[in-house]
């Protein structure tokens, strides 16, 4: 069968797509298997196996050990700023659901614009908060902030909203309070708009450097992502290979992560 133009086209298109954005992650794991010297090299081909194994060694003793703070710190700050923001926002959306309550679309539409400011916005704020109530270098000025997720409030309205009204009209009938309802019944129905919004904020909580890199001053408390940009020699040059290294598992994480629950991924939206 001939192929037309247009198809080959497109074809070109997304391999090139795919090309671009996977050769950033293909050069970033060859470079865990080269030293300084090879990294500046125009070689586009892995380096000695040996460098791989003295590149994570070197990562994993760098400072006495420091690597296994930031992993665990960086676990601590995304799991749970991530649970928790996505748990009150179910909470947030079951009410919305539920109930009707004076200025209902008006707090909704409030939702709605806080989810478009950037948290770039709030970080000053939120800096001379923390501030003045004595939480500045402590982990709660970077959990906090992250219970309070505005999206996934949002986006908890949506999944609510897929709940046909015939199952809390039968827990009801059933006899069930709002707690059995909303534990026992509402929430496994929305447990794959959970646990991809979880996936979100995870992503956003791991990935979060700037808020850490105003309200931190610890090295001990400081998230990975944050903690690999002050790997240095004794002279306090940067020593790229390690940085690079330390990169690939900043990263692998998330890869794990999102291939094991990719399967709950839930993109749908509904609007009542």
């Amino acid at each position: 069968m001939r192929r037309k133009p247009s198809y080959i086209i497109v074809t070109v298109i997304l391999v090139l797509l795919a090309v671009f954005f996977i050769f950033p992650f293909y050069w970033l794991t060859i470079g865990t298997t080269k030293n300084v010297s090879q990294l500046f090299q125009k070689s586009l081909l892995p380096g000695d196996p040996s460098y791989l194994t003295d590149n994570v060694s070197k990562v994993f003793a760098y400072q006495g050990g420091v690597f296994y703070n930031w992993m665990a710190n960086s676990f601590l700050y995304a799991t749970v700023g991530a649970f928790t923001g996505v748990f009150i926002a179910s909470l947030a959306g079951y009410a919305f659901r539920r109930y009707d309550f004076i200025g209902k679309k008006i707090l909704f539409m409030f939702i709605i614009a806080f989810a478009m400011v950037p948290g770039f916005a709030t970080t000053l704020p939120l800096f001379m908060m923390f501030r003045d109530i004595n939480l500045l270098d402590t982990r709660f000025a970077v959990l906090l902030p992250s219970f309070v997720n505005i999206f996934a409030c949002y986006m908890m309205v949506s999944y609510w909203n897929q709940v046909e009204d015939e199952v809390f009209e039968a827990a009801t009938i059933d006899g069930a309070n709002d707690f059995i309802t909303f534990w026992k019944i509402g929430l496994p129905n929305i447990i794959p708009g959970f646990i991809t919004l979880f996936l979100l904020a995870f992503v956003s909580g791991w990935n979060n450097f700037f808020l850490p890199l105003v309200v931190l001053n610890s090295r001990a408390r400081m998230p990975l992502i944050l903690g690999i940009t002050t790997i240095t020699d004794p002279q306090g040059f940067p020593v790229y290979n390690l940085t690079l290294t330390a990169s690939f598992f900043t990263i692998l994480p998330l890869l794990i992560m999102f291939i094991s629950l990719q399967r709950y991924f839930k993109p749908q939206m509904y609007m009542r």
